[in-house]
């Protein structure tokens, strides 16, 4: 009987600083500018326009992308797919991220709409964080991290 008034006692006690941690604000993100926000852009852009040429200058050869079932793949297999040629709409919002002398990172809300090869139309939502590298003047992704909203369909 101790043993479950005192166990009852410490989860009120739990969930009362769980409730008054929860009613202070969480800090801001930090917002991402300069040169880094200007490629996540122009990333943007190039898959929009399916512009692949520029997609594998600015993705590292040996990027990584992780999702969120825990699967590892080599980048390129799904930057293949994503950049197939079909109209594609990708809109970020949301964005946060960081930047010092030689790495960066980026995180972001996304809206994917896509025609898919059957002519049906598919929308994908989502989180994702991009890693960054510097190498020379230049910057390349190193890693994506990509979750889909529960609902999204991914393209096939």
């Amino acid at each position: 009987m101790k043993r479950s008034v005192l166990f009852f006692v410490a989860m009120m006690l739990l969930a009362g600083m769980a409730n008054a941690q929860g009613a202070r604000s969480l800090p801001p993100r930090p917002a991402l500018t300069g040169p880094v926000a200007d490629l996540l852009n122009a990333i943007v852009v190039a898959i929009n326009k399916q512009d692949k040429a520029f997609i594998d200058k600015v993705v590292a050869p040996n990027a990584t992308w992780a999702d969120e079932d825990v699967h590892i793949f080599p980048a390129s297999f799904f930057i293949n797919k994503l950049m197939q040629g079909m109209p594609r709409k990708l809109t970020i919002t949301n964005v946060a991220g960081e930047t010092w002398d030689t790495g960066a990172w980026a995180a972001y809300d996304y809206t994917l709409d896509e025609t898919r090869a059957d002519g049906t139309q598919n929308q994908m939502k989502g989180t994702q964080s991009m890693t960054f590298r510097k190498v020379g003047n230049d910057w390349q992704v190193v890693l994506f991290h990509n979750a889909v909203d529960p609902g999204g369909v991914a393209h096939r």
